[in-house]
């Protein structure tokens, strides 16, 4: 998001750093889940179901402050401990996971990504919230698995110059081939009707290369999204770029769904209410 300011190479080592100090009880605590008690609430008389988290009973409102515990648990979810990495025989974490195996559904269909396959560990280990808090922001959601796939649930906040929330995959290894596909697909429906994005990676490493495909929602109903690779463009921290090369299928590392308040260089987006939000969505699909 280009409204955004990235943090400094030197400041993201400190603040990573401060994981060191925090325990769990930082992280249990977080005011971020307050946000999510107002996003169950809201939701909780619609045709989506439930979203499935422990909230805390006190009053919701956004993060108020940069929340450094928040954000040192999603970098280091990402990234590995930087710190711990210089330690000799001391374990940092890995900011990839093992290929999950892809699930052939027909001649013309492979479930890249999917749900049903995985226990609530793997789940855990692959998926994680991404949210503004990266970049100082204040907004707050969750994934967790559901009936359909998964669903990621949460509250927009333009606090902190914030206004977006996401979940995205850890990297796989080794990448995923696609290179026989035409592009991506997934069932995806909204109960407000906003406009998202999917984002894949074809490089490894955190802040790459991010190819982008917005996409609208009709409110309250199912939508089979198909996506061809073609129709991805090329992001560099909201800011399109013109690339030396076309996104490249036959190595696809990760994948991102966002709802953000901007669109791409600058730019609104023309289908966003900040507040309250759900979007569930099914397991992402390859396609020939």
């Amino acid at each position: 998001n280009t409204m955004l300011r990235p943090l400094s190479s030197s400041a993201t080592m400190l603040l990573a750093a401060v994981l060191l100090a925090c325990s769990h009880y930082a992280f249990s605590f977080s005011p971020s889940h307050v946000l999510l008690k107002r996003a169950s609430q809201t939701f909780a008389a619609s045709r989506c179901p439930p979203l499935q988290i422990q909230m805390q009973k006190t009053t919701p409102s956004p993060d108020k402050s940069w929340n450094v515990g928040r954000f040192a648990k999603t970098f280091t979810f990402f990234n590995g401990n930087p710190i711990l990495k210089l330690i000799p025989f001391v374990p940092s974490g890995s900011p990839s996971v093992p290929r999950p195996d892809p699930v052939q559904l027909s001649s013309s269909e492979t479930v890249v990504w999917d749900f049903a396959s995985l226990d609530s560990a793997a789940f855990a280990s692959l998926w994680a919230p991404l949210d503004d808090v990266v970049m100082g922001g204040g907004s707050a959601s969750a994934i967790s698995q559901a009936e359909h796939g998964a669903t990621l649930a949460g509250v927009t906040s333009s606090l902190n110059s914030g206004g977006f929330c996401s979940a995205r995959t850890r990297n796989v290894s080794p990448a995923y081939d696609l290179g026989g596909y035409k592009g991506v697909a997934m069932k995806v429906r909204c109960e407000r009707g906003m406009r998202y994005k999917i984002i894949l990676r074809d490089r490894e490493g955190w802040d790459t290369v991010a190819w982008c495909y917005s996409f609208d929602t009709v409110p309250g109903k199912w939508m089979d999204l198909k996506v061809p690779f073609s129709s991805f463009i090329p992001v560099v921290r909201g800011n399109t770029i013109t690339p030396k090369e076309p996104i490249r299928p036959s190595s696809l590392y990760s994948v991102q769904v966002m709802l953000s308040k901007y669109e791409y260089d600058g730019q609104l987006n023309p289908n966003f209410t900040e507040g309250p939000f759900q979007l569930d969505f099914g397991p992402i699909r390859a396609f020939t």
